[in-house]
């Protein structure tokens, strides 16, 4: 009776909940947990959960799986632990989450296992609301779901408009995809077309609601940020490179990941919108000179 309850409860909750026992084997994974990672619970019931799924990391990119992570401390301690990390989504990109970890005692008073509660972190973005609308006005890359070209240039000169008249900064980051024509001759298009969905996921699950991603063309992207102080854009540089350097897919029992160069500049007045493109491109060649995986920052 008390577990049946116990999973009504799981199953109506808004967070994502799984189970684990001592050898961290997941037991139970709710409907939330399939919705927010993507995996169904036919896919990680009998799994453990560091192999291959939720592969939690933090922004530097460092697994916590094969550390301690939250649910582990949890039964070590025997006690409530939180933390906000970030999750592997089953198309590979990076879900910002905050996770609670709760110890489950035995009636000995023994830890025989844990429970983790699950939620996104960041609310829905302004393209995630609006997609329809941008899709009407052509704005939308249907590859990657954010924007295109002509989508970045018309809200880009929007927010240039802000820095005008409100004397905000923003920053313009220009990432490129290191080395991917290996990927498509390795592995095809179509594993192609996967990374540049979990790269672009990875950059708009990533940034504030405010925030701008864009596709400019083949492998290359377009982030907007709005900057409360010009050392900012350093920070959210390399915390977007080491997600991206932490994020995967899983193609034919191989595991595929990829590195970008990202080159960024501070915006603090009304500049030409080819030039602030072009000055941000320059940079993240750079990048791409001191052999990928890296940030180039200009004030």
């Amino acid at each position: 009776m008390k577990d049946s309850l116990l999973l009504k409860i799981f199953e109506n909750v808004s967070d994502g909940v799984y189970c684990i026992d001592r050898e961290r084997k997941i037991l139970y994974w709710s409907k939330k947990s399939e919705e927010i990672t993507g995996y169904e619970a036919k896919e990680v019931l009998g799994t453990r959960c560091q192999d291959n799924i939720l592969k939690h990391v933090d922004d530097k990119g460092t697994e916590l799986c094969l550390e301690k992570c939250p649910l582990v401390k949890a039964m070590e301690e025997a006690t409530v632990q939180t933390a906000e990390v970030f999750l592997h989504h089953r198309e590979g990109y990076r879900v910002p989450v905050i996770v609670v970890g709760i110890p489950v005692v035995n009636e000995s008073g023994d830890v025989v296992g844990a429970i983790e509660l699950f939620r996104e972190k960041v609310e829905k973005s302004f393209l995630e609301n609006e997609i329809k609308q941008l899709r009407k006005l052509a704005f939308v890359d249907e590859l990657t779901q954010v924007l295109n070209r002509r989508g970045l240039e018309y809200y880009l000169k929007m927010k240039l408009s802000e820095v005008e008249r409100f004397e905000r900064i923003i920053g313009v980051l220009f990432i490129d995809v290191d080395d991917f024509k290996s990927i498509n001759d390795r592995f095809g298009h179509h594993v192609g077309d996967k990374v540049l969905r979990f790269v672009a996921g990875t950059l708009k699950k990533n940034l504030r609601v405010s925030d701008l991603v864009a596709r400019y063309g083949g492998d290359e992207f377009v982030a907007v940020v709005e900057l409360k102080e010009q050392k900012e854009i350093e920070e959210i540089a390399e915390r977007l490179k080491n997600l991206i350097a932490a994020s995967y897919i899983a193609e034919n029992d191989q595991i595929v990941r990829v590195t970008v160069s990202i080159g960024g500049i501070v915006v603090k007045e009304r500049t030409d919108v080819d030039e602030i493109l072009k000055r941000s491109d320059e940079l993240q060649y750079e990048s791409k000179k001191k052999g990928g995986n890296s940030c180039s920052v200009s004030f």
